[in-house]
């Protein structure tokens, strides 16, 4: 390369003088073009960086088949079509089954309930009735069976078993040991429409039934014993539902497009708040109660009904523990706006994102968000979203699969593709 020096303009017809030749700046610029094109060298013949997630085993899986997971093992039940359903415990690691148990009357459909060391496996008898079977989950053996719709307690150490007739309607009420399903006590409540456990410091403390006319009662959940009995409103033009923002109770009433929520206090009934605007539905945001709707998003304190924070931007929220919140414009996350929210202040942690077809809460503080990709195609992307500062980070690709029946576990992904689960690390 030659540098010329145009110095100053000279005459036409003058024939212009030799220019220096600068040694120095011309290895300088030399050495600079031979580092560019170095480092492009390098850059197009480095390898792509490593996948993070890789395929460790697969197993038979039809579509009617459920799975559970539990720390480093995967639970799938199976219909047998000649004989009772099979539940199996594979090692998330390996692959190996460590035990498989038939369980007559098992209903497959809904799969089973790990709770510690005690395995929760439905049953459905004569007239679609509800029991409930008890596996030891370490070997498979049975522990317990009984009748009624198991709902346990880990940190308790018991499980609340609701027994109904053949309309699905709540006859009776019994506290199991979660262990040996040894009775704590037992009752048998007025034929309820729905019933919920309301629970305080993390731990059941009443149990609220109601009846189709409104009738509601209040059990202790240790002991079983009357608390309270009062009145909601309940029946007529209205579908009603009970949920618990705990330590209090929510009765959410939808009349034609409008869904109304009054949430009361558990220990006597006594209505504390009500919405005053249109909403589609309310949940549990921390410690806060969040109602959601075409209007937006609002954090309200639980007691009050106090808005302490708005996102007029947003129409659905998912609460994910830990004080950290999932606010969605649309009900289809493929293409809405979704943002990962402080539960307390409603604000925004690192960046919104879009396209995600699931999300997949991690024991670890972080999220697994999974999206189809372009390039290479029929691949998921897998990411990782950091729940305390919202940083994502590439973790790789998977096959194609339905991606909201995968499931994760800490260290794990579990996607179902066809009649194959193919496990990740």
């Amino acid at each position: 390369m030659t540098l010329i020096d145009l110095g100053n303009a000279v005459d036409a017809g003058a024939e212009p003088a030799a220019a220096p030749v600068n040694l120095p700046r011309l290895c300088r610029m030399a050495l600079a073009v031979l580092t560019v094109a170095g480092l492009l060298a390098l850059a197009a013949s480095a390898p792509s960086p490593p996948s993070l997630v890789r395929p460790l085993w697969k197993a038979v899986f039809q579509p009617t088949d459920t799975m559970a997971l539990d720390g480093r093992t995967v639970y799938l039940t199976r219909a047998s079509p000649a004989g009772p359903p099979v539940v199996t415990a594979y090692d998330l690691g390996t692959g190996e089954p460590r035990w498989s148990t038939p369980v007559a009357a098992a209903d497959a459909g809904r799969g089973v309930r790990p709770a510690g060391d005690v395995l929760l496996v439905p049953t459905s008898g004569i007239e679609a009735v509800r029991g409930t079977v008890a596996l030891d989950a370490a070997t498979g053996g049975q522990l317990w069976s009984s009748a009624g719709d198991a709902t346990p307690s880990v940190a308790r150490g018991d499980a609340l078993l609701a027994e109904t007739d053949r309309f699905g309607v709540t006859t009776g009420l019994r506290l199991v040991r979660l262990r040996d399903g040894r009775e704590v006590w037992r009752r048998a409540v007025a034929a309820a429409e729905e019933w919920t456990a309301i629970a305080e410091a993390g731990r059941p403390a009443t149990i609220v039934t109601v009846t189709r006319t409104g009738a509601a009662t209040i059990y202790g959940y240790a002991d079983g014993a009357v608390r309270h009995h009062g009145r909601l409103p309940w029946s007529g033009v209205y579908s009603a539902t009970l949920l618990p923002a705990d330590p209090h109770l929510v009765v959410v009433r939808t009349a034609s497009a409008q869904t109304v929520a009054t949430v009361y206090r558990t220990a006597d009934l006594r209505p504390l708040w009500r919405s005053d605007e249109l909403i589609g539905y309310v949940t549990g945001c921390g410690a806060l109660i969040c109602t959601a709707g075409v209007r937006g998003v609002v954090g309200r304190d639980a007691g009050t009904g106090r808005e302490v924070w708005r996102r007029n931007d947003m129409a659905f929220v998912r609460d994910l523990g830990g004080g950290r919140l999932l606010l969605s414009a649309a009900a289809n996350l493929t293409v809405a706006t979704t943002v990962l929210v402080d539960s307390a202040t409603g604000r925004t942690i690192g960046h919104p994102f879009s396209g995600q077809h699931a999300f997949l809460p991690d024991a670890a503080g972080a999220l697994l968000l999974l999206r189809g990709t372009r390039t290479p195609p029929y691949r998921i992307a897998v990411n990782r979203l950091d729940l305390t500062d919202g940083r994502q980070a590439m973790l790789g690709t998977v096959e194609r699969a339905t991606a909201r029946d995968c499931r994760a576990t800490t260290g794990y992904l579990l996607c179902p593709r066809g009649e194959t689960l193919t496990v990740y690390r």
